[in-house]
């Protein structure tokens, strides 16, 4: 989740404040340039802490201390991720915390520098650090629903991994978006002087979205624009018995989740993570509704449509690695990735036909 949700709070800090004070400049944090990344794995600064509380009208959340195992974990799971990953933490992290209570599996936020260099910190669910990635993503989507009595939704991931792997992967992708700018734009609370340049890959997003929150008429579908998670934004909005229709609608969908198709930033973050998830290790991506009727059972990443998608990006982020690789044939790998990824949207274009 980017951090457009705290635009609101994030208003009352243009007014002239210490830098020490504003939560939009990094001097509101304790950030060590050339820092170990575990070192940045610490506990959130109260003043954020606060901010959180106040926005979320939760004063039920509290600061997470994550111990060395905590840490290491968290670690390993990064080393999972593309190259570029690394690049952007080391250069652009401030910090990496956990809130207990937390609505939602986590949260990316921007800040900047005096000279106006973009930062970002990231916020997650501690309880992902021992439940398992199949729990974190059942409970995210039955968030969407008014409860009902023998009525759910599972999603089987497997076993492997906890639900950290889905929270930091989710986030770590919505970090690079802000700094690298693989969508037309990461954040709608982001100045647009603070956007990165344009970068070809968001092509790969304007295909199937005509605005930030809107996708394209030739993928949109009933019911979507009711969707909500954690209970935010006014929800659940949305009953069991919508989800059949609303299932289907995904289906014939080229988003990967209900939550990827909130926004093209939440579709990035989700194409990425659940490739990587599926694709990369393995692991299965199930959706099964159970209620009533008989099991309805979806596998969004093995649509023909999701699975081009996620190969576009996933070669984008090749792509953009070769930024930091060294040698001709590193180079010459990173030219072949982008050719790939230009012919895949040129795939996506002529299944979805002329956007709309």
């Amino acid at each position: 989740l980017p951090g457009m949700l705290y635009a609101k709070a994030r208003s009352a800090f243009q007014e002239p404040v210490p830098p020490e004070q504003n939560l939009t400049r990094i001097e509101a944090y304790s950030f060590a340039p050339g820092s170990r990344l575990e070192d940045r794995i610490t506990i959130m600064p109260p003043a954020l802490l606060a901010h959180f509380r106040s926005w979320d009208k939760a004063p039920e959340y509290e600061s997470y201390i994550p111990t060395p195992e905590d840490k290491a974990l968290a670690m390993r799971y990064f080393s999972l991720l593309p190259g570029v990953y690394r690049e952007v933490f080391e250069a652009h992290c401030l910090g990496i915390f956990f809130v207990k209570n937390l609505k939602g599996n986590g949260i990316t936020t921007w800040a900047t520098d005096a000279n106006r260099k973009l930062y970002f910190h990231i916020t997650l669910n501690p309880a992902a650090l021992t439940d398992s990635l199949s729990t974190t993503l059942s409970t995210s989507e039955n968030s969407c629903f008014i409860p009902q009595q023998n009525a759910a939704v599972t999603v089987d991931a497997g076993k492997k991994y906890k639900g950290l792997l889905y929270g930091l992967f989710h986030e770590a992708t919505h970090a690079v978006d802000y700094i690298k700018g693989i969508t037309p734009w990461a954040d709608n609370t982001m100045p647009i002087s603070l956007r990165p340049e344009k970068n070809p890959a968001d092509s790969l997003f304007s295909i199937y979205w005509k605005d930030f929150f809107l996708p394209r008429a030739s993928e949109d579908f009933r019911l979507r624009d009711k969707i909500t998670f954690y209970g935010l934004n006014g929800g659940p909005k949305l009953s069991f018995g919508d989800a059949p229709q609303l299932y289907a609608g995904l289906g014939d969908s080229g988003f990967p989740s209900l939550y990827g198709s909130m926004s093209w930033a939440e579709d990035f973050a989700e194409l990425v993570t659940l490739h990587i998830i599926t694709k990369e290790l393995g692991q299965p991506y199930k959706i099964t509704l159970s209620g009533n009727e008989a099991p309805l059972v979806l596998e969004p990443m093995w649509s023909k449509k999701v699975s081009t998608r996620a190969d576009m990006v996933r070669l984008e982020l090749d792509a953009i690695s070769g930024d930091i690789r060294s040698g001709d044939t590193d180079m010459k790998e990173a030219d072949e990735d982008l050719v790939k990824a230009e012919a895949l949207v040129k795939e996506a274009e002529s299944m979805l036909g002329k956007p709309a």
